[in-house]
């Protein structure tokens, strides 16, 4: 593994140092020496620009999905004594987050070894009133068993009504309604996979942020270039991954 202090040009200050959900996460990985890196934007802004791209709404890291399945619950569990809110229904990745909408979402993406290939499912952006009510009912259910919802609803009848319901209804039940709702809303999302060499996430190398080390694939510009394109160090307004990306499988 290579640190930073290796590599031409030392990482300035990062955005991702007032992220405090971001330590807790690679804190928890480390605990449980569970492998995990940095993926996609997040690992393009911190080798290119130094910092998270500015146009990023969440943050990528990766895994193993063998991982997952052994060590998923204590991960899990881990993280939910940090209380923050933990997608666990999505088949493709776990998704956190803190439910106030103060962070930028984590996303740890499952990737699956096969035949010397790194593999992951990746889905389309929700489109259809199908899926999109579905995502409604996961936050409005999310809101309910955390208590949080009344600080989302706007004031009215309909909010009082709603209000009520919510202190019917026990939190486990609205946890429930949550992950099958969220569940739900994959069978009406069309999917495609990506592939990389496995070799990438076998031998990670590390970069040096502040007093934090991030794990990132082995020979990341390399990694980068075939993802993003030769150019990959030029910024692109336009790039959308589910027709961009380098890896996916045609």
């Amino acid at each position: 593994m290579m640190e930073s202090a290796n590599r031409p040009g030392a990482l300035k200050k990062q955005s991702l140092q007032s992220h405090y959900l971001f330590r807790e996460i690679i804190d928890v990985f480390n605990t449980l020496n569970i492998p995990c890196w940095l993926d996609q934007g997040t690992l393009l802004g911190v080798i290119r620009e130094g910092d998270l791209l500015k146009t990023d709404h969440d943050l990528d890291l990766g895994m193993w999905a063998e991982d997952y399945r052994k060590a998923g619950r204590e991960i899990v569990s881990r993280l939910r004594k940090k209380g923050v809110f933990i997608e666990t229904y999505k088949p493709h990745q776990l998704s956190i987050t803190d439910l106030q909408g103060s962070l930028n979402m984590i996303n740890i993406a499952f990737y699956r070894r096969e035949k010397g290939w790194a593999v992951k499912e990746v889905y389309y952006p929700a489109s259809g009133p199908v899926a999109e009510w579905l995502i409604g009912t996961v936050r409005f259910c999310a809101h309910a068993g955390a208590g949080t919802l009344k600080k989302k609803l706007p004031p009215g009848r309909k909010k009082a009504l709603l209000m009520a319901a919510a202190t019917v209804i026990p939190v486990p039940l609205w946890n429930f309604l949550c992950y099958s709702a969220g569940r739900s809303q994959y069978y009406f999302r069309p999917s495609f996979k990506m592939a990389v060499d496995e070799a990438f996430f076998l031998d990670l190398e590390t970069v040096s942020v502040e007093d934090i080390n991030l794990p990132v694939p082995g020979n990341p510009e390399s990694y980068l270039e075939l993802k993003y394109g030769p150019d990959w160090r030029r910024p692109r307004e336009d790039w959308l991954y589910w027709q961009d990306d380098g890896a996916i499988i045609p």
